[in-house]
């Protein structure tokens, strides 16, 4: 799939030609976590988890940007009570929309 609305955000055409080998450090609580849930069977590996998560990630940021695209070619925002209720369904609470701990 790619965005219309900003197509920095498409990949490039090597995208999805097969998995690459990026080194990715995390904290080792986190790590440990997601061992934890591979062992117990809630996910196929750590690799796995991972790339759930990023991919999860980027198509919110994908959305986001087409939202705020959207407005932006309308000329206008949404108010205090919108953001207020987006927030509160996403449990979203900070503007870097970080979910809740």
């Amino acid at each position: 799939m790619t965005d219309r609305a900003n197509p920095s955000l498409n990949p490039p055409p090597s995208a999805g030609a097969g998995p690459s080998r990026p080194s990715v450090t995390l904290p080792e609580g986190q790590l440990e976590q997601i061992r934890r849930l591979v062992a117990a069977g809630r996910a196929g590996s750590v690799d796995e988890y991972v790339a759930a998560a990023v991919a999860e990630r980027l198509e919110r940021d994908r959305s986001l940007t087409e939202l705020q695209d959207l407005f932006e070619r309308k000329g206008q925002a949404p108010g205090a009570e919108h953001l207020a209720w987006a927030r509160e369904v996403l449990g979203v609470d900070d503007k870097e929309g970080e979910g809740r701990a």
